[in-house]
């Protein structure tokens, strides 16, 4: 597996403001653009090896004068087939809301391989176990058929473990003990939410936003895991429907504690 994460900064016409609903028009654009097969394989159920959302000018985590699409490309054929196509991107146009959005700025992150993912992580001796978990969109997870508005630690852990899986191609968690001993040493030590819906082909799907503080306890093999595993949601998201601009978050280390980056 390798990943790799791209951030288009997009200015507005005037008089219009931007949702982060847009964010699944702005995928439907870039879909039109790249190959039969992989639109196909884009448009399967099952997770994709995409993931994107769209931070907001003025509001939580924004930025100032314009809106940055945020963009995770997951495996090496996605990145070689999908990355030249955002490169090369000037404008979007989205029908939907009669507006388009031209490009004023692109910065492309590193390639970032497996391999050196996990050693990052699983090597480190500095690794600690405190971590927040900022939810930068909408995010929401469903359990028992309903969307759940506040986040728990195995919905959290179990999300990290499916995802982390699906994509990786080296380093698979298969143990159910270990997965459930990520669960027991952990726990959420505060947070600031707060709801918020997100429009999707005309429904509202009821999530989240705000950020929660992790902490986990236990050895320093599983303390790094967990560590890993959360680092990752920040390419592939958290929860559900993560290809359609719900789910975005970053990972930082708690204040006075360290962890990789």
């Amino acid at each position: 597996m390798m990943f790799r994460q791209i951030r288009i900064r997009f200015d507005t016409e005037k008089n219009v403001r931007p949702h982060y609903y847009w964010a699944y028009d702005l995928y439907s654009a870039l879909i039109e653009k790249v190959s039969p097969d992989l639109a196909v394989d884009l448009h399967n159920d099952g997770l994709k090896p995409v993931s994107h959302y769209l931070l907001l000018p003025g509001r939580q985590n924004g930025v100032p004068g314009g809106m940055t699409w945020v963009i995770n490309l997951l495996g090496k054929d996605t990145i070689d087939e999908i990355f030249p196509i955002i490169a090369s991107l000037e404008s979007l146009h989205l029908r939907h809301y009669g507006t388009s959005l031209r490009v004023s700025e692109m910065a492309a992150g590193p390639v970032i391989q497996e391999k050196d993912f996990v050693a990052g992580h699983l090597l480190n001796e500095q690794n600690s176990g405190g971590l927040r978990l900022q939810f930068l969109t909408p995010t929401s997870f469903k359990s028992s058929e309903e969307y759940q508005i506040f986040p728990s630690i195995e919905w959290i852990v179990k999300s990290s473990v499916q995802k982390w899986n699906a994509y990786s191609r080296e380093t698979v968690i298969d143990d159910p003990e270990a997965v459930e001993q990520l669960i027991t040493y952990s726990r959420i030590s505060g947070y600031s939410l707060k709801s918020y819906h997100y429009r999707l082909k005309g429904i509202k799907i009821p999530g989240f936003m705000g950020y929660i503080n992790l902490e986990v306890r236990g050895p320093k093999p599983l303390v790094r895991l967990y560590n890993m595993l959360i680092s990752f949601l920040a390419y592939s998201g958290v929860g559900i429907k993560c290809s359609l601009g719900m789910g975005g978050c970053a990972v930082d280390p708690l204040s006075g504690q360290r962890t990789p980056d």
